[in-house]
């Protein structure tokens, strides 16, 4: 007797420009018909291509590794950050920005909120559309001949 094995499914041929405007899309933040352009599609061709479970699929994969790019950046800045500001605590000449970077490293550098001001005094024109009436021509009308 024959033993039937199970072979993984095949996966799915994607084309290269769509590879290449869905990775615009997602990593340079470019909208569906620049990066259609870009890669040498057309729009039509993009969204038809997205009906289909593989392309959604390819399109998640690339959207979670950016988001993971993205993370591992910022962990390197935010590194880079605190050794700056470590290097500013200890060489600084300005006793200021010593006590500032205290302060921050001593919140677990974390930033403090933006402070935002909002003038509520300033007085605003009535709301609707308001008409102003021409400016007076040089010419004369037939009922201002005397």
């Amino acid at each position: 007797m024959s033993k039937l094995i199970a072979l993984p499914p095949r996966p799915a041929r994607l084309s290269a420009k769509l590879r290449c405007a869905i990775e615009a899309h997602v990593t340079q933040g470019l909208s569906i018909a620049a990066a259609c352009e870009q890669a040498g599609m057309s729009r039509a061709g993009y969204h038809k291509a997205m009906q289909r479970p593989a392309v959604r699929d390819f399109l998640e994969t690339v959207q979670a590794r950016f988001v993971g790019d993205v993370k591992a950046k910022r962990a390197l800045y935010q590194a880079r950050a605190l050794e700056v500001a470590l290097d500013l605590m200890m060489n600084s000449k300005s006793e200021a920005i010593r006590a500032r970077m205290v302060e921050f490293l001593a919140s677990d550098a974390k930033v403090s909120p933006v402070a935002v001001h909002v003038d509520a005094r300033h007085v605003q024109a009535a709301p609707g559309y308001v008409y102003q009436r021409p400016a007076a021509r040089d010419t004369m009308r037939d009922d201002d001949v005397t």
